[in-house]
């Protein structure tokens, strides 16, 4: 009997739904389903569209939703990054469930079907509204007997894995309360982690949850990109490029840029120019209402030729039918998300098509860097404590007599953080009004907490008590005029006097009070409106840095200097963050001044021979707790890391820094002459202030 044959009979009840249509299994499918169904936890790892979420849900269901078992019991959790990922799965998978007449429900800020006094099989949601369940009826998570996180690559190393981690802690402290209680059988929660390739995948899964096994499936294409030259000030070569997809073959098309500025501004020129898609040219883009998201991926999926301009809200796997290629209007600073872009093209192909448009020559070289980037190492990814804060209001909330203990909050975080340094957070939130004191070594809501809790809802809500995201801020509410409805909530860039553009088209303004602009039907033309060219450049790694270097076919050692009527270029390839330290560290030391591209080099003003580079630990930190505020930012620690104590403030910018690896990069520099071959190209990528 060959394997595929053995492990249909293995699932009797799920076969037909999940698998009948196709009478087969993908490869991943054959590797992952033997071991859940024998109940062992599993992080499965291949590419986009191998079949990884019925891979997992299939083994699952058929253990714990047998065709007899108790109505009214929540059985399987399903968490995901983004709304629009729980809007497409529970529609892909509505057909299936139902013939398993397995009942399943979404929850999310875009819409909420689960009641938790009469819950369902399977709930499909992200971390954060699992973290409001918690706090309203977390009696209901009690009988889950398994869950499964999805793209799981997106959440880690994150402050939203971070969250993550302690609410997988707070769901087993909860069961285990309701086993000494006999309230649920002794089975611990199966787990099932879904990812991209991840560089450490059982360092990655062990965050979450013991005893993984790893079931990988290569499955990387080879990627097929124009890289093409685009004007700051005109959409040009970008409407040329547009003009050649009938002779190409390319029917649809999905444009990522980095702002939502940008998405705007490329939408309205290119619906102003010539283009082969007329009318059918879509912006997507997390601030835009969600009813008229949705509508924007319906239409876009079910278009014959259209093209979409997003920002990352499109990145993951939102079923918007096929698309032929790929555009990159400037390139993102991770090689993460440039591998999650290019993936969306063609993906029953075995060549990824793309086309990438830079707007300078550092974009140019950005490019080639991504292109050809690979990397097996995992940076460290210690626990950002601003996590906790979070969890504390959280858990305060959750709490049935409104207050809180020390000795149960160190189980929450076993392993995170320790009894003295959760003292300080409780001594720091207290001495803010967040937290008062109760009974004896009981903590309890403070007055600034309680009027947090009452403006949740609110717009003017300063923090989100169950999200860690960091608001991107600058945003101002766009309302229709006679329903008073807000529709979007864009940048106060994107504001041009007495219009805007939405979708690409230009809407007029009746009035703005600094808070909300009221909208009343067209404006002029979007022609007429200034072509602002790009925006400011996302925060480049150390990784993508250093494989810029190698694109330009230099030494893996190489640290090349070259001179210039301003001075000498000398560079580091260290990325924004450690390079942004080098230029202080050096500075203390040299003469220098900043380049505008920190993450490559720095502008010498002598002759760089041999660079005084011997830096000690305690140098770096010295310089990391006195400039700690410049890195905050840098480093995405979570909205609510400013309530943290100095001292774990501080300490949480060293470990995001990572002083060892940063000391090492350092020390593997070879100072020398810019080859002559080189020299032109490392002094075109740098613009000078």
């Amino acid at each position: 009997m060959n394997d595929a044959l053995a492990l249909k009979q293995r699932l009797p009840i799920t076969w037909s739904a999940f698998f009948g249509r196709h009478g087969s299994f993908t490869p991943i499918q054959l590797r992952a389903i033997p071991p859940l169904l024998d109940g062992k936890n599993v992080l499965l790892s291949a590419a986009t569209a191998s079949g990884k979420t019925e891979a997992a849900l299939a083994p699952l269901i058929e253990r714990y939703l047998p065709t007899v078992r108790p109505r009214d019991r929540l059985t399987l959790l399903y968490l995901l990054p983004t709304r629009a990922l729980i809007n497409d799965l529970a529609g892909r998978l509505a057909a299936p469930l139902d013939a398993l007449r397995v009942r399943c429900a979404v929850k999310s800020r875009d819409g909420d079907s689960f009641d938790s006094k009469h819950p369902v099989d399977v709930l499909l949601t992200t971390p954060e509204s699992l973290d409001s369940l918690f706090t309203t009826d977390p009696r209901c998570l009690i009988h889950v007997r398994a869950l499964v996180i999805d793209e799981l690559h997106i959440f880690d190393a994150s402050v939203r894995g971070d969250q993550l981690r302690v609410l997988l802690a707070r769901l087993r402290a909860l069961q285990a309360y309701a086993i000494a209680q006999g309230e649920r059988d002794p089975d611990p929660i199966q787990f099932a982690a879904l990812s991209a390739t991840l560089a450490e995948p059982r360092v990655s899964a062990a965050r979450y949850f013991s005893d993984a096994a790893i079931v990988t499936v290569p499955g990387s294409r080879p990627i097929q990109a124009d890289v093409i030259a685009l004007d700051d000030d005109s959409p040009s070569a970008l409407l040329a490029y547009l003009e050649t997809f009938r002779g190409r073959g390319y029917k649809k098309a999905l444009a990522f840029c980095n702002t939502r500025a940008e998405v705007e501004q490329y939408a309205a020129a290119v619906r102003a120019g010539r283009s082969p898609f007329g009318s059918a040219v879509f912006v997507h883009y997390s601030n835009l209402e969600t009813e008229r998201r949705h509508a924007i991926e319906a239409q876009f999926a079910a278009a014959e030729a259209a093209l979409c301009f997003a920002s990352s809200t499109l990145e993951l796997g939102i079923d918007i039918g096929s698309i032929d290629i790929v555009l990159l209007i400037g390139a993102p600073g991770s090689a993460d998300a440039f591998t999650q872009r290019i993936g969306r093209a063609s993906r029953r192909q075995k060549t990824a098509r793309a086309a990438c448009f830079y707007r300078s020559p550092f974009e140019r070289v950005l490019f080639e860097g991504l292109l050809h980037f690979s990397s097996t190492f995992a940076p460290p990814t210690p626990f950002r404590p601003s996590a906790a804060v979070q969890q504390i209001f959280s858990l305060l909330k959750q709490s049935p007599s409104g207050g809180i203990r020390l000795q149960p909050m160190l189980l929450h975080f076993d392993g995170l953080l320790n009894a003295a340094e959760l003292e300080s957070i409780f001594g720091e939130l207290q001495a803010a009004g967040y937290l008062a004191n109760g009974r004896p070594g009981e903590w309890r809501a403070g007055a600034r907490l309680h009027r947090l809790v009452d403006m949740q809802g609110s717009e003017y809500a300063p923090l989100s008590l169950h999200s860690n995201i960091q608001s991107q801020g600058g945003t101002v509410a766009v309302r229709d005029q006679h329903t008073q409805r807000v529709i979007a909530r864009l940048d106060r860039a994107m504001l041009d006097r007495n219009a805007l553009v939405l979708e690409g088209r230009s809407l007029r303004i009746a009035w703005s009070d600094g808070d909300a602009v009221w909208i009343a039907g067209q404006g002029q033309a979007a022609t007429q409106q200034r072509f602002r060219g790009r925006a400011a450049r996302p925060v480049v790694s150390g990784g993508v840095a250093r494989q810029i270097r190698a694109a330009l076919t230099l030494p893996d050692d190489s640290a090349p200097y070259v001179e210039g009527e301003s001075g000498w270029l000398w560079f580091h390839w260290l990325g924004d963050i450690h390079g942004r330290a080098l230029l202080d560290l050096l500075g203390e030391r040299l003469t220098l001044k900043a380049s505008t591209q920190t993450a490559l080099c720095v502008l010498l003003m002598e002759k760089p021979r041999e660079l005084p580079l011997a830096f000690t630990s305690e140098q770096v930190l010295r310089y990391l707790h006195g400039h700690y505020r410049t890195y905050e930012s840098l480093l995405a620690l979570g909205a609510y890391h400013s309530l943290l104590p100095l001292g774990l403030r501080r300490r949480a910018v060293v470990d995001g820094f990572d002083v060892p690896a940063f000391l090492a990069a350092v020390a593997g520099l070879r100072v020398e002459a810019a080859p002559e071959a080189t020299s032109t190209a490392l002094w075109e990528i740098v613009e000078l202030p």
